[in-house]
């Protein structure tokens, strides 16, 4: 007799379990059933732990039971869930042992799901030791976190089903979505990626080569973490759960994939195909999250490429046939941020009359964009100079890179009716600059939205704009950029009296103003840096994120973010002009791993730029000892030297001897910071005013400093008053 795959022995064990059905029903406190509830409840205590005396009954009077009774009427299981705003959590799920292993507690479940579809989703906690994952995993659960049990050495794992994403972070993953190709990962590719992150060699690696990523954007689903939950190291386990968690994480639509995993389960059983469960899920799940390719080193699955285009219009091919459609990009990526260190952009404001020759480097003929009414424009534009600001960005070489035009007659709001990068190798790196310089001066003037008009947007304008969130209206794209310091509750107040004061275009804002009111984002921190992004540079200060302060020599940070320090390094050639040097979305920082006093992503850095730190003063850099900037914390990597160096060689102004400087621990590691979305301050804060503020007469500023929330704050409005 031919032996069964898992697959298949797995399929038929499954239709053991389903062949019996149950009648699922709530019951309330008069049901005969309780009694019934309450015996099984304290009959296995043991594993369900104790429950409060009357809890039963509190529970069933508010119809928050579902019991499974047999053929013959007998309760055989519940189900005990309550609720807490947005989600449910189920409390107990209970099957009688003579009826476990016959799908009680599956169709139980699926009832809780068919309760709470319009709500956020379900969670639980369950004993990892109770040996359950499979179970829970087979129900459609996701495995988030480990927490600690209060019984001694135990962890317990929180696992979460989510009906309704909040719309905010939908909209987010669909933004960086258009913006780049979207690459589902395979769990073998995931695997091979976290094992050989670090080691040398062409081919694990290309994939996560800087001229890959800028095109191309790796996705996971969120099953990759239950598989991840299956390994048994602590530390492996939670190493692993990190390393996903810097991959995009696609959504899916939980009715579809059931549609869609029951079609693919026919076709692995037609193909004589090996695939056991969780991968059969993570691949249902590629296909129902709208993915268009699915990377994978697994030559059965390569195999079925054509039957799986077939059936769901997702192409299943190796990493290296991919790479290969995008090696013309190799010799010129269009995202390359290290490519304006060390030069000089001068900002020029434009003046009446040099309308033709501004028309002639930037008027948009591949959208057929009249050049007369372009030059009509811009003569309006410099004409009307109370209303209007018209600003070009140039090298230093005298190369015209941008143009951009401010509109200013609303007080709320900053217009952007012309911007244009050009077409050169930076432009898409300007592009991000421009628009991130743009909201900064929108916020700083006290407007609440940047609105840009222009009906020529080049692509590299278009994506840029999708990757800051702005929502797309009938005449262009609006974004919220809050200048403002509030309590999650205000701030989601304030939202909703902009969208009262403005109109019904203005409502995307009321959707944020509901997603901060949701007491989980407050306390999950990457959830409150995401929204302090959209709002940006709005700061909730009831937040879970945390701040430190971090030490940074002025020749660091005058190449990194500091453009006033950069002004003492370069003279400014010209005319009015203004040196922005490596004026990047994003950068890296080095530093030795001592003392970085528990420093991890996400969190917030206030940049103090150091007197000594080796310098003497700052060697020849003036006024400083201060803190001068905010940034958000993406990623910090622990590594040697040259492997950081050669992941992060794109973003930084150091050389490879510079990081050999660094003071290794003993195992020769260094960290990087990789650090975003910097936010210059109006007035420094003096080292006197950071020491009152902090209540701290001997302060040494050497290491990472973390602060509360409260000082933060604190300094954050010295540093904007």
């Amino acid at each position: 007799m031919k032996e069964k795959s898992r697959y298949e022995a797995g399929k038929d064990k499954q239709k053991v379990k389903t062949d019996v059905q149950f009648k699922i029903e709530p019951i309330d406190n008069h049901s005969p059933y309780l009694e019934t509830v309450k015996k099984l409840g304290r009959a296995n205590s043991k594993t369900l732990g104790n429950f409060p005396k009357g809890a039963f009954e509190d529970h069933a009077a508010r119809r928050q039971i579902l019991v499974a009774l047999d053929s013959e009427s007998s309760c055989v299981g519940y189900l005990l869930y309550r609720r807490s705003r947005d989600w449910f959590a189920i409390t107990h799920l209970c099957i009688d042992p003579s009826c476990r292993d016959k799908g009680a507690a599956k169709q139980l479940v699926d009832r809780l799901k068919q309760i709470t579809t319009s709500a956020r989703g379900i969670k639980l906690k369950c004993r990892r030791d109770y040996n359950l994952q499979g179970m829970w995993s087979s129900f459609g659960f996701i495995a988030t976190l480990d927490v600690e049990a209060r019984a001694k050495n135990k962890k317990l794992t929180l696992w979460v089903l989510e009906h309704n994403p909040l719309p905010l972070f939908s909209t987010m993953i669909q933004q960086q979505l258009e913006s780049k190709l979207c690459a589902m990962i395979a769990p073998d590719i995931f695997l091979d990626l976290y094992a050989e992150e670090n080691i040398d060699s062409e081919e694990e690696n290309i994939l996560l080569a800087d001229w890959v990523q800028a095109e191309l954007n790796l996705c996971i689903n969120d099953e990759i973490f239950n598989q991840i939950n299956r390994v048994y190291n602590n530390q492996e386990r939670d190493s692993q759960h990190y390393f996903a968690q810097t991959f995009t994480c696609l959504p899916c639509n939980n009715q579809r994939l059931e549609e869609n995993l029951n079609l693919l389960q026919q076709i692995i059983i037609k193909n004589n195909f090996v695939l056991d469960e969780y991968n059969l899920r993570y691949l249902a799940k590629s296909i129902t999250s709208e993915s268009h390719i699915f990377l994978s080193r697994d030559k059965q699955l390569l195999n079925l490429t054509d039957i799986i285009y077939e059936n769901f219009k997702l192409s299943v091919i190796h990493p290296e046939e991919l790479i290969n459609q995008l090696d013309e990009l190799r010799d010129k990526p269009d995202y390359q941020p290290v490519r304006f260190s060390g030069t000089t952009l001068e900002e020029i404001q434009m003046q009446t009359g040099q309308e033709d020759f501004l028309a002639t480097y930037f008027y948009n003929s591949k959208l057929r964009e009249n050049k007369t009414d372009f030059q009509q424009k811009l003569q309006r534009y410099l004409a009307e100079h109370d209303k209007f600001e018209c600003i070009v960005v140039r090298e230093s070489n005298k190369n015209l890179l941008a143009l951009i035009v401010y509109g200013k007659q609303k007080k709320h709001e900053l217009e952007i009716p012309i911007i244009r990068v050009g077409n050169h190798n930076l432009s898409s790196t300007l592009a991000r600059h421009i628009i991130f310089k743009s909201i900064l001066k929108s916020a700083h003037e006290q407007r609440n939205f940047t609105r840009i008009t222009d009906p020529y947007l080049e692509i590299t304008i278009t994506e840029a704009i999708q990757e800051d969130a702005f929502v797309k209206v009938s005449n262009g794209w609006v974004k919220a950029n809050l200048s403002v310091v509030k309590a999650s509750l205000q701030l989601s107040d304030y939202l909703t009296n902009l969208a009262f004061d403005f109109g019904d275009e203005y409502n995307f804002v009321m959707e944020l103003a509901n997603n901060i009111n949701n007491e989980n984002i407050v306390i999950d921190a990457q959830s409150s840096v995401d929204i302090e992004r959209f709002l940006f540079p709005a700061k909730i200060t009831d937040s879970e994120i945390d701040t430190f302060i971090i030490p940074i020599q002025p020749r660091w940070a005058s190449y990194l973010f500091d453009e006033n320090l950069a002004n003492q390094m370069l003279p400014l050639p010209g005319f009015g002009s203004k040196a922005e040097l490596a004026f990047n979305r994003e950068a890296v920082y080095y530093r030795a791993i001592q003392n970085s006093r528990g420093l991890n992503a996400p969190c917030r850095i206030l940049w103090y730029v150091s007197e000594t730190q080796g310098e003497g003063r700052g060697k020849g850099f003036q006024d400083v000892g201060y803190i001068g900037a905010c940034s958000y914390v993406d990623e910090v990597i622990i590594g040697k030297s040259k492997e950081l160096y050669r992941r992060f060689q794109r973003l930084g102004v150091y050389n490879e001897r510079d990081i050999e400087k660094i003071q290794t621990d003993k195992n020769g590691n260094i960290m990087a910071i990789r650090f975003s979305d910097t936010e210059l301050f109006n007035n420094h804060i003096s080292f006197q005013e950071l020491q009152q503020v902090l209540d701290k007469d001997k302060l040494l500023l050497v290491s990472p400093n973390k602060i509360n929330n409260e000082s933060f704050i604190k300094l954050y409005n010295l540093g904007n008053r």
